[in-house]
């Protein structure tokens, strides 16, 4: 008995003493928060003089939940501080006395019963610093500036001084020159005034380029001047939060290492103009710096007198050798290639080739996609983010053969493949003359659509996806007047479908609630939802009787009379007819089938005659199709010229046509937007968006008449190419039209010379108008703004072509 009771003590014993052990193992903090430490800034800078140096300070701050201890290492006993242990967060003044070169460290630790937990180093710097030299400096000069205000890539007032700013230039996105908001006059040492760099709309960045460095300048300090200042009600928050203002450092341009910085209290009073530091130490020597500032708040942001010198050195930066293995070629994600797009069109990788994996969302054999647009997804993802388009002719999936549901290997050429977010289009792309991807079937894969909410589309670009319970605005043609407006859950979204997408051709759909899918598009920053075939959209499908076209949509007619024919698409007919209406005096139609005769007599009437006929569908719709009988010429006036039949060369007006404004107001009867001689852009610089500017112009009666008379268009040339049929210079005065830039929207200009300015003109497609083509752009009437003619690097970007008026 007794040798039981004591194995039982010896077990209880033992029993207490592993409890103890395991107790010992956690945290003997009373509070159950995890625990967490923060010093900062772990870099401090003092000179001979026992002073902080400049942009640096004399303290640091601790930030814990813990108790804390301070060490400093090494017998460093010139290094006093202000308390060497506590309880939770503080603020920790450093001491050093005179003429002292060293180096040490401070080291914070947290820690329990068992040993520490967490630590961080602070590093002190005492010593003689080196003259400071001027590496780069640029104040932004004094040009005068007005609205529209320039783009840093365009402005050509800069004023950059250094021994390394020879090679120096700018570029960035939302960024501009501007004189506004308040002056730093007086706000820090240096202070220049009056033009600031402003960060406009997200994403907004400025990248300053090509900095140059000797082997070395390693040991580095950046200054720049900056402003926060938004209106809150009916006062201005102007305190500068440095989150909202990050900056970046870069060997290439590519490969971008974040930079932190301190701001002085210049923001606690007028002008609310800071003074930011950084001193750093390049780990490894670069040849050329390039930095980076990223706006993370809109229309807010100033910057202004950046300066880069040599200095005493601080927070450690590593560049690396400013890019990968340029032997191979390293993968990236669909999500890590949004993540680098900005607004500008820029090299993915100057120095190795980059790959992916995706799956091929486009339809080609559906039809509802565009040329060259080759869109595709992360496999088997769910999460937004994971869906991008390559553009160009070598990507497009027709002329690869691919379709919906390969599984492909791209690869992205080094110095040749680039990346932009163009107006919300996540988009990979390159030189139409060189071959920037290939393109490589590795097999098959299910799509899956991902469920979503219309409120998610814009989050889910490129990717197929679902939205459930849908219903239509109205009852329609695919194809016809798409976009169309679709509710679900009470949200509206567009759905768009092309009017030649071959699956959806004369295809009617009701007014009903069902499912849809498709895949997510984006078109000037909006999401759209474009099914792919008809099994999208299989809900939908219509038996009514139904018009689903007109071929051709109008009729015009010489003042002489005459007789066209015009077919009538028609699906779900079964015994109804068409009947027509509308057409009187020397106007008259006759049907037979589908197919409807429009009869016209001589107009013996001094004007136009302008009239509509309907076209109707027994127990279905109709149609309206304008019908216009020219005025007899009387030796004056303008004829209107809408066919590459009926031009030639020499002078003309030219001019878009618009029947809406963008207010969606009916512009009748001044449709006609002619040209005024103008571009859009009058700031130094070919690179910036620039359009033609047009007035609003009625033609009727062989007559142009201006809606305003103060606003005229003026008479252009079209100077015929030798040996080159249909190919034209348009001249106005002693100027020629060129796009500036290849394969690029909106980059309209004039110059002096006709190099490089030849059009190449073509029948619209839809046949409403003609185009001309330069440098891989196509010249169009603009849709999303009304008084202008734009460049588009497809012809099919807006419905509408160019007109032309000549004089007889």
């Amino acid at each position: 008995m007794r040798n039981l009771n004591f194995l039982k003590l010896f077990y209880g014993l033992m029993l207490v003493m592993v409890s103890t052990a395991f107790v010992s193992c956690v945290d003997d903090n009373d509070d159950t928060e995890a625990p967490y430490l923060e010093v900062s800034p772990t870099t401090l800078i003092f000179g001979l003089d026992g002073q902080p140096a400049s942009g640096s300070q004399a303290s640091f701050d601790i930030s814990t939940n813990r108790s804390w201890k301070a060490t400093v290492k090494d017998d460093k006993s010139w290094v006093t501080l202000s308390k060497y242990e506590g309880e939770g967060s503080a603020t920790i003044q450093v001491s050093i006395p005179e003429n002292i070169n060293d180096e040490a460290s401070v080291v914070i630790e947290i820690s329990n019963k068992v040993g520490v937990l967490m630590s961080e180093t602070v590093k002190i710097t005492s010593g003689s610093v080196e003259p400071t030299e001027v590496i780069y400096n640029e104040t932004v000069g004094d040009k005068t500036v007005s609205s529209p205000y320039p783009y840093v890539d365009s402005y050509d007032g800069w004023n950059k001084s250094g021994i390394g700013s020879a090679n120096v230039t700018y570029s960035g996105a939302s960024a501009s020159v501007r004189a506004s908001g308040l002056a730093n006059s007086g706000a820090y040492e240096g202070a220049s005034g009056p033009n600031v760099v402003f960060f406009g709309s997200l994403p907004a960045y400025f990248q300053i380029n090509k900095i140059a460095l000797t082997g070395a300048q390693t040991n580095l300090k950046l200054t720049f001047g900056a402003s926060y200042s938004i209106k809150v009600g009916d006062d201005y928050d102007n305190t500068f939060d440095i989150s909202k203002l990050t900056v970046s450092l870069s060997a290439d341009g590519t490969n971008w290492v974040p930079l932190t910085y301190t701001k002085n209290n210049g923001d606690s009073e007028k002008p609310y103009w800071v003074l930011a530091t950084a001193n750093f130490t390049l780990k490894k020597a670069v040849s050329e710096l390039y930095i980076k500032y990223t706006a993370l708040a809109a229309s807010s942001i100033r910057l202004d007198d950046i300066t880069l010198a040599t200095g005493a050195g601080g927070t450690e930066i590593d560049l690396g050798n400013g890019g990968g293995d340029p032997s191979e070629a390293t993968a990236i994600t669909i999500p890590e290639l949004i993540s680098k797009m900005t607004t500008e069109q820029t090299i993915l990788d100057n120095n190795a080739d980059r790959y992916l994996t995706a799956i091929v969302q486009s339809d080609v054999e559906g039809g509802n996609y565009t040329n060259n647009n080759l869109v595709v997804a992360t496999e088997n993802a769910t999460t937004a983010g994971n869906g991008i388009m390559l553009y160009g002719s070598q990507v497009d999936p027709k002329e690869l053969g691919l379709k919906k549901g390969d599984k492909i290997k791209v690869t992205l050429h080094k110095g040749k493949a680039q990346i932009v977010n163009y107006q919300g289009v996540y988009e990979v792309t390159g030189a139409k003359t060189e071959e920037w991807a290939t393109v490589e079937k590795e097999g098959t894969a299910t799509i899956t659509p991902i469920e979503i909410t219309p409120n998610d589309l814009i989050n889910y670009q490129s990717m197929t996806v679902k939205i459930k319970k849908a219903t239509p605005q109205a009852a329609g043609i695919w194809g016809v007047n798409s976009p169309y407006t679709f509710t679900s859950g009470g949200q509206e979204f567009a759905v768009f479908c092309k009017s030649d997408a071959a699956a959806f051709m004369d295809q009617p759909f009701a007014a009903v609630e069902s499912d849809i899918t498709g895949i997510v598009t984006v078109y000037k920053e909006v999401p759209q939802l474009a099914p792919r075939n008809m099994e999208d959209v299989a809900g939908f499908a219509s038996t009514t009787p139904t018009i689903t076209s007109a071929t051709p949509t109008s009729l015009s007619f010489p003042a002489t009379g005459g007789s066209k024919d015009i077919e009538i698409g028609v699906v779900n007919m079964g015994s109804n007819t068409l009947s027509h209406g509308g057409l009187s005096g020397i106007l008259s139609a006759t049907i037979n089938g589908t197919k409807v005769t429009v009869n016209a007599e001589a107009n013996t009437t001094t004007k136009e005659i302008e009239q509509t006929l309907k076209v109707s569908l027994t127990n279905g719709n109709s149609i309206d199709i304008p019908i216009t009988v020219a005025a007899p010429s009387t030796g004056g006036g303008y004829s209107l010229i809408s066919t590459l039949e009926e031009l030639t060369a020499g002078k003309y007006f030219m001019a878009g046509y618009v029947e809406l404004n963008n207010d969606k107001v009916d512009l009748t009867p001044y449709n006609y937007q002619l040209w005024t001689g103008e571009v859009s852009y009058t700031g130094s610089g070919t690179s910036s968006n620039s359009d033609l500017v047009t007035v609003s112009y009625q033609f009727k009666d062989n007559e142009i008449t201006p809606q305003e008379a103060s606003k005229t268009g003026t008479e252009m040339e079209l100077v015929a190419v030798t040996g080159k049929p249909n190919t034209y210079y348009i001249k106005v005065g002693d100027k020629y039209l060129y796009n500036s830039v290849a394969t690029t929207n909106r980059r309209l200009y004039l110059k002096d010379t006709a190099e490089d300015a030849e059009w190449v003109f073509m029948d619209k497609s839809n046949g409403t108008g003609v185009t001309a083509s330069n440098n891989n752009t196509y010249l169009i009437t603009a849709s999303a703004i009304y008084n202008y003619i734009r460049s588009y690097k497809t012809e099919t970007q807006t419905k509408t072509g160019i007109f032309f008026f000549k004089k007889n």
